[in-house]
């Protein structure tokens, strides 16, 4: 069982001792090692495995923990660790990870026994243009008993199946908070405090407004009020949580039928986006805002708002792990009480049917769905887990990032959606290239009522 004799003290400075031996000497075993070329290394078995979080922070080390524990309880196994960035990932491409999946099932043909999957059934679909692409190429989890016996029941369910069209094709290792994170020097800075939980759109405004006012006080020190990037769009959430918390329960809120109480809600919402445009508060210079060299601002204290998962912790910690404490992950504003969340647990890696050591990377990842595995992931992160843990998720609410997180557990549960940038949210997946006009309001450009008028003319309503 990986890391189970962490628990006993004699065994701790063994542990140490090999982690150390393994990091001497893995910096020039690496650089031997192509990652082209995998099936050139010379083990009885080897598991070639697509890592994920290459420098965020704890993540990366928690990945590389998990691999290099597993060869140390398996002698005769290599674990052929590989990130994304290592292999195929360009970072201004957000769709990198879905291309290689793609292309890794086109073929036919993998030299990878885990691909990194990262919940992206739906993105994958699309390119594909087969909705059974998961079930036919991926072993499906939900069938072994160990793995089931391993995982909060809540993800065991029809519902939860169906997300990948009737599989389960690995542990859902990582669990997700999306947040409207905050800088709390910078708060200070502007003269506010932002509130962690039971943010009004009124309070929201007021402090746009305040940090506007900064800027016009301090043009040679402008701070950004929200965060945005052309790379990987974000801002609009915000006016889906706020349209979502009109909106009377989950259901109708991710229904696929247009209303008119649904319009309604969207317009009062745009109109609220109105009030906002005012204090201009997206960076002018968005557009031209690449993600993978501008995402440190919020831990360096250049901008109030940064709206994203909380994920960003372990960015932001590899980043600068004590100004990472000056970011705070805060509950979306809403106008009523939110009827549900954006947060999702995912399903992070997968093993192709036709892997070359598909059993051995099967009993890998059964390894990582245990209860030690869920209260370390959960005390790397401060995220959950969908693995089961001998605590309740193993979040213990000890500073602003539990904290947060055992909020959103507690008020939510699985009462929740999973966000994604699309205009189907307001409309339907039938209307998704159909404009909502978030952008151009938001920018000035249009008014909500121009917005409404433009968008029930393009639906016929």
């Amino acid at each position: 069982m990986i890391i189970d004799y962490l628990k006993y003290s004699e065994k701790i400075l063994l542990f140490i001792l090999f982690i150390l031996i393994g990091s001497a000497c893995s910096n020039t075993a690496e650089k031997e090692i192509n990652a082209d070329k995998i099936n050139e290394i010379n083990y009885a078995d080897t598991i070639n495995f697509v890592g994920h979080w290459l420098n965020e922070g704890a993540r990366e080390d928690f990945v590389r923990n998990i691999a290099r524990v597993y060869e140390f309880e398996n002698q005769n196994i290599k674990v052929n660790l590989k990130f994304p960035e290592e292999i195929y990932y360009d970072p201004n491409d957000r769709q990198s990870n879905e291309k290689h999946t793609a292309r890794v099932i086109n073929e036919g043909l993998t030299n990878w026994d885990i691909l990194r999957i990262n919940g992206e059934y739906q993105e994958v679909t699309e390119i594909l243009d087969d909705p059974d692409w998961a079930k036919k190429h991926l072993v499906d989890f939900s069938q072994i008993e160990e793995f089931q016996k391993g995982t909060i029941p809540e993800l065991l369910t029809e519902e939860a199946k169906a997300k990948w069209n009737g599989i389960i094709p690995g542990p859902y290792t990582e669990g997700q908070y999306w947040a409207v994170w905050t800088n709390k020097k910078v708060a200070e800075k502007v003269g506010i405090e932002v509130k962690q939980f039971g943010m009004t759109f009124d309070d929201f405004e007021d402090y746009l407004k305040a940090v506007h006012q900064y800027n016009q006080n301090n043009p040679d020190d402008y701070i950004i009020p929200i965060y945005e990037s052309y790379v990987w769009e974000t801002t609009m959430s915000i006016a889906i949580n706020l349209y979502a918390s009109l909106l009377d329960n989950r259901e109708e809120f991710i229904s696929e039928t247009i209303t008119e109480k649904r319009l309604q809600a969207w317009g009062k919402t745009l109109e609220a986006i109105e009030s906002i445009a005012k204090y201009q508060p997206i960076n002018p210079k968005w557009r031209e805002t690449e993600w993978s060299g501008t995402h440190n601002m919020m831990v360096n204290g250049e901008c109030l708002f940064y709206v994203n998962g909380s994920w960003m912790y372990n960015i932001w910690e590899g980043i600068n792990s004590k100004k990472v404490l000056n970011c705070m992950p805060c509950e979306y504003p809403s106008f009523k009480p939110h009827v549900t969340y954006p947060a999702a647990y995912q399903v992070t890696w997968g093993v192709p049917k036709n892997a070359p050591n598909k059993e051995e990377a099967i009993k890998f990842l059964l390894e990582m769905n245990k209860p030690n595995i869920a209260e370390m992931w959960s005390r790397y992160t401060k995220c959950p887990t969908g693995i089961k843990g001998n605590l309740s998720n193993a979040i213990l609410g000890g500073d602003q990032f539990e904290e947060f997180a055992r909020y959103v557990q507690d008020h939510f549960g699985t009462n929740t959606y999973r966000y994604y940038e699309t205009n189907s949210w307001v409309l339907n997946d039938k209307h998704t290239g159909t404009p909502i006009y978030f952008r151009e309001v938001i920018e000035g450009k249009m008014t909500a009522g121009e917005a409404m008028t433009a968008l029930r003319s393009s639906i016929g309503r």
